[in-house]
């Protein structure tokens, strides 16, 4: 298996869904809560972004990586 950084962010989140050995039915339902916990976690990386920005204003965090997905959710 590669490392996290070379891996997109549907595919980690598609082998967090297998290494929780989601049942084949659940696997849908998964995915679409991981996506939803990701988006949740990205709008708070920003809101505590923007609390030590002078202007009070951050950019989302760019969600790029295999290894993001890890370290958000």
């Amino acid at each position: 298996m590669s490392n996290s950084i070379g891996i997109s962010p549907p595919v980690m989140i598609n082998r967090i869904v297998d290494r929780a050995e989601t049942p084949a039915a659940a696997q849908l339902t998964k995915v679409a809560e991981l996506s939803a916990q990701l988006r949740i976690a990205a709008a708070e990386e920003q809101a505590k972004t923007a609390l030590f920005d002078p202007n009070g204003q951050a950019k989302a965090p760019v969600i790029d990586s295999g290894a993001v997905v890890d370290r958000l959710i």
